[in-house]
């Protein structure tokens, strides 16, 4: 099909700027403050901080937290995670694991009544790895059990798993609430994915594990269910319901 001459060229003229809008988008990094960052900038602040890092063995990279768009802007909120070379294996153990069924389970819980992983499909499932003597395990409990009795939650099953025995857990449930319904000996599976606590994995109606998130990081002057921030782990809640 043939276009008379000023048609063509409007028509020509109109894609010539959508490209040039869309090459024109300009990206910015901002992490707690008001200051805009660019890729170079924020690239540059990385290799300081891993030069600062050697000599604890530390390495550092961005994490993107959100994305707000702006006009002809995207603006990416991010924040620096630093950890050992360790952390970071483990780290990419996880994200293997994104995207593929839950391996199977038969597990006891604290009163010897056995759990088949095969009965719980078609619910989603949040599994929390823990033991009790894990400060940050301990440190996230109360922020754990009100997310389970948020009503939006109900049709979530809350499993935690422990390479504890029964024995000890119940004497640790004596003493601090979690309200998770508990699987112990688990430390054959629970080895499968990290030997590195807290950890909470995500698992959609089909099975499938869809997020894998460590555990939530204090917040400052933070106290009780509001001790930590828990947007990382409600974000991949919300990936499973």
């Amino acid at each position: 099909m043939s276009f008379p001459p000023l048609l063509g060229t409007t028509c020509g003229l109109a894609l010539f700027l959508l490209a040039s809008l869309s090459q024109a988008q300009i990206v910015r990094y901002k992490s707690s403050g008001p200051r805009l960052w660019t890729a170079q900038q924020v690239d540059s602040l990385v290799q300081a901080q891993n030069e600062k890092g050697k000599a604890v063995g530390f390495t550092f990279a961005k994490k993107i937290k959100s994305t707000l768009a702006r006009h002809d802007t995207l603006i990416h909120e991010i924040i620096l995670q630093g950890a050992t070379a360790g952390v970071w294996e483990n780290r990419k153990r996880y994200a293997s694991f994104i995207g593929r069924p839950l391996p199977a389970f038969v597990l006891f819980d604290t009163a010897g009544r056995p759990l088949e992983s095969n009965s719980l499909r078609g619910q989603a499932m949040v599994l929390n790895l823990w033991f009790t003597t894990c400060a940050p395990c301990v440190a996230e409990m109360p922020a754990l059990n009100r997310i389970q009795a948020d009503p939006a939650n109900a049709a979530v099953v809350f499993l935690a798993l422990t390479y504890e025995s029964g024995e000890k857990v119940r004497a640790f449930l004596q003493k601090r609430s979690f309200t998770f319904r508990h699987l112990v000996g688990a430390q054959a599976y629970c080895n499968q994915f990290t030997t590195s606590y807290p950890l909470s994995i995500f698992v959609d109606r089909e099975g499938v594990i869809r997020d894998i998130v460590e555990g939530m990081p204090p917040l400052p002057g933070g106290t009780g269910a509001k001790a930590v921030d828990d947007r990382d782990f409600n974000a991949a809640l919300t990936l499973i319901k």
